[in-house]
């Protein structure tokens, strides 16, 4: 038999806490590579043009030169006159041309060199859109399947992880953190593919135009490290506590709108006003203080770098630089600032980004606490034998620890197959305790369930849930049509097999009279049915899955009687040959039950018919006395 899989501990949900930035970013980046791979023949193309369209700054700035030498003096000058270009040297136009030296430029010749500004500026852009527009696709292409993975990770913890984890929070991860990354990765990778070069194509020109001018614009830019660095301390920190707060921010949100009706009844709503405005408020103060740190950095680098410039402006005039190579001193060096801008924020937006990421990462990475063996097997069709063997259980607290008192302890029952068992005691008795344990929402920490003779923590996952359906008193339907939530029971079910489900559950009628029928949305929680009606498409659900064990947690006990009869005739049709485990809140509802165990405190005190029971336990008496006495009373 294969081995049953351990379940971890749980573990506490930290922000690489323990980390440095640095050993944060590695992490960070090392997670991103394995979903860039997939695209990186299209990524690497993305910053090869990228690069290209940085290197063209160079290019333009020479054709520039050329165009302004021929238009500053396109009055007097002739083709035949030498231009001086950086890194290409004297250039002859008549020569290339062809023509005369002293062919003059004329209006033609100025229109026609003013000509290819828009022409150099469109070849720029051109490679700069090809780059930004492979490189969206490759982050939305690899933030999809980041977000895909992250849903699927929350999906694959067990119920334990969820008694702990916010919902709001969750959500926040899926969706507006992987969107930051998205985001964030797209500039990033702009920043640092394109502006060094950007800026490394300009300073070349420069240099081979007066490289001490250049030295003199550009000696006081490592000044320009120092408030980087500084500010940049402070950044992770209100980066974190914005992530944090955006996450508060939609626990909130998603508290209050599951639960809008008793908000309503309590006419609550200026409180949970008052508590999104708190959450509102603190993420509005990160988001102006990262804000304000992020776009400090811009006007800081531009003064700093400000000095430079006006001490070359000043070696200029005092060369007398002539007016063209003027001109192009000037555009080379406002053309740096903005490059020299962004990549002045890139550690900020790393921080931004990596915090994120990491949020994001921490939940791909987490193990599911139930998890199946290695060798986990496919039991297929269980005949329904049920065996709890000197089963104990402690749940835990939130740091992992075991509560003091197990909910479950010694519990030793057979369950035969075919037939049905109820489970009745005062609350916290330990009754839906063995209802997650049979389902494997947890695993003993002593003791084994077994289905079939064999331990379900041997079988994998899907095929014990296969074997099982449920009927739970706290019916969900999803907000969908009525058709769909009958079939979320068995996925491929043919409409015949729907409407005969919803008719051996006593749902067909009403189904056939509302607007729509099957197609008729049920709305969020299924809020445009009564109780009774979701119930019975919940035991239509059940009966389609057609399981060999049925659980039941009192499927009646919030309907009025003539609901409660209807529902009690669908669970008797749904009962037939199944092996029925029901929680019985209200003693009516199994009489007739093959077997009743009285629980009390995590423990069986006794077990047998209701007529043994009534004649020997003191509890199940009790139990029994109260309800009927109450019944009658109401009655009467």
């Amino acid at each position: 038999m294969p081995q049953p899989a351990k379940s971890p501990p749980h573990q506490p949900r930290l922000l690489h806490a323990e980390l440095s930035l640095p050993e944060v970013v590695k992490k960070t980046l090392r997670s991103l590579w394995t979903y860039l791979l997939p695209y990186r023949f299209r990524f690497v193309l993305s910053i090869l043009l990228g690069m290209l369209s940085a290197a063209f700054n160079g290019f333009m700035l020479i054709g520039f030169q050329l165009i302004f030498s021929l238009v500053l003096k396109g009055q007097t000058r002739t083709l035949g006159e030498p231009t001086k270009l950086p890194l290409i040297g004297e250039l002859n136009l008549a020569e290339i041309m062809g023509v005369a030296d002293d062919t003059p430029v004329g209006l033609t010749g100025v229109m026609t060199a003013c000509a290819f500004i828009p022409v150099l500026i469109f070849i720029r852009g051109f490679l700069s859109y090809l780059s930004s527009y492979m490189q969206a696709w490759v982050t939305s292409k690899m933030v999809y399947q980041i977000r895909n993975d992250a849903f699927r990770s929350v999906l694959r913890q067990s119920p334990g992880f969820f008694n702990t984890a916010k919902t709001g929070e969750l959500m926040q991860s899926v969706t507006a953190q992987t969107g930051v990354v998205q985001r964030n990765s797209m500039t990033l990778v702009q920043t640092l593919a394109q502006r060094p070069l950007t800026i490394i194509s300009i300073l070349v020109v420069l240099f081979a135009q007066d490289w001490f001018f250049t030295l003199m614009s550009l000696v006081v830019f490592p000044a320009c490290l120092v408030p980087i660095i500084r500010i940049g301390k402070r950044v992770r920190r209100v980066g974190a506590n914005e992530e944090y707060d955006s996450r508060a921010l939609m626990v909130a949100m998603q508290e209050t709108f599951s639960g809008i009706r008793l908000m309503k009844a309590y006419a609550r709503e200026d409180h949970a006003a008052a508590r999104f405005d708190r959450s509102n408020a603190s993420m509005t103060r990160n988001m102006v203080r990262w804000t304000k740190a992020m776009e400090l950095v811009g006007p800081v680098v531009e003064t700093v770098a400000s000095f430079g410039i006006a001490a070359g402006l000043v070696y200029a005039w005092h060369r007398g630089l002539e007016a063209e190579n003027f001109f192009i001193m000037v555009m080379a060096l406002t053309q740096i600032y903005p490059p020299v801008k962004e990549l002045s924020k890139v550690q900020i937006l790393l921080q931004k980004t990596t915090v994120a990421a990491s949020m994001v990462f921490e939940l791909l990475e987490r193990q599911p606490d139930i998890q199946d063996a290695p060798n986990a097997i496919d039991v297929g069709r269980a005949k329904g034998a049920v065996t709890f063997q000197n089963l104990t259980f402690y749940y835990r607290e939130q740091n992992g620890d075991k509560k003091e008192v197990p909910a479950v302890q010694g519990i030793d029952l057979q369950l035969d197959p075919g037939k049905f068992y109820a489970f009745v005691g005062p609350s916290g008795a330990g009754k839906s305790t063995l209802y997650s344990l049979l389902l494997r929402f947890y695993d003993p920490d002593e003791g084994a369930v077994l289905m079939d003779g064999h331990d379900i923590r041997s079988l994998t996952q899907n095929s014990l849930r296969g074997n099982i359906g449920v009927v739970s008193q706290d019916t969900f339907l999803f907000h969908d049509t009525v058709r769909e939530n009958i079939r979320y029971g068995r996925l491929d079910a043919t409409e015949e097999e729907i409407i005969t489900a919803a008719k051996r559950a006593h749902a067909h009628e009403f189904i056939t009279q509302i607007s729509g029928g099957y197609d008729a949305m049920v709305g969020e929680g299924g809020c445009n049915l009564s109780g009774g009606q979701k119930q019975r498409i919940s035991i239509a659900r059940a009966i389609l899955r057609n399981a060999p064990i049925l659980l039941l947690d009192e499927a009646t006990s919030a309907l009025d009687t003539e609901s409660e009869k209807i529902i009690q005739e669908a669970v008797h049709t749904l009962s037939e040959g199944k092996t029925v485990v029901a929680i019985a809140h209200r003693l009516s509802t199994v009489l007739e039950a093959d077997q009743i165990v009285v629980m009390d405190r995590g423990r069986i005190l006794d077990r047998g018919t209701h007529a043994e029971l009534l004649g020997r336990n003191p509890l199940y008496q009790k139990l029994y006395n109260l309800q009927f006495s109450s019944d009658e009373s109401q009655d009467a």
